[in-house]
């Protein structure tokens, strides 16, 4: 049997602190809100969203091995939950959502949606998102935060919140819609 973290380009990379870094730092209330953690990995920051108390947390991640453990953390976790399998553009995804999500979590993840999709396709799907929400929490590494600030903003969404980059990890901007 091959072990869930045997494939390299498939293992948890990273730190706990990093995938955590600003997130309560910055000026977000996660209680008694429905959240949705696009590209959750295995629940970490999820779980630590739970602590906050929101009403939901759905958690949607392309590798099914990361949704198994979100899953299994979250039976002892007294909040709704629901983690999926899914990818950001298709239409199995759009399904998954529900009409409304307080905040959607994106952790450094868009610049894989971008490389998968494309820059137009990518700014699709963001735009399909944002309909459902009037806040997103992102970090990113690198240009891609850039290509999403502006699709945000070309959406009705101004950064209201930041928490400068650190060592390991890109800095975190939250969007609030105007």
């Amino acid at each position: 049997m091959t072990h869930i973290f045997s494939t390299p380009a498939k293992r948890f990379r990273g730190y706990w602190e990093d995938r955590t870094d600003s997130l309560f730092s910055i000026d977000v209330d996660y209680a008694g809100k429905a959240i949705l953690d696009i590209g959750c990995n295995m629940g970490v920051v999820a779980y630590e969203i739970a602590k906050r108390k929101p009403a939901f947390i759905h958690g949607i991640d392309p590798y099914g091995p990361h949704i198994f453990i979100a899953r299994s953390i979250f039976d002892a976790v007294p909040v709704e939950s629901k983690f999926e399998r899914g990818k950001v553009g298709t239409r199995r995804f759009d399904r998954m959502l529900r009409p409304r999500y307080d905040i959607v979590m994106m952790l450094a993840v868009y610049h894989y949606i971008e490389r998968q999709l494309g820059a137009e396709k990518a700014h699709a799907a963001i735009a399909g998102i944002a309909a459902r929400t009037d806040m997103f929490v992102v970090r990113d590494p690198g240009r891609t935060i850039d290509d999403l600030a502006q699709t945000l903003e070309g959406l009705g969404f101004n950064p209201v919140a930041t928490a400068p980059r650190t060592e390991r990890i890109g800095g975190l901007t939250v969007f609030q819609r105007n």
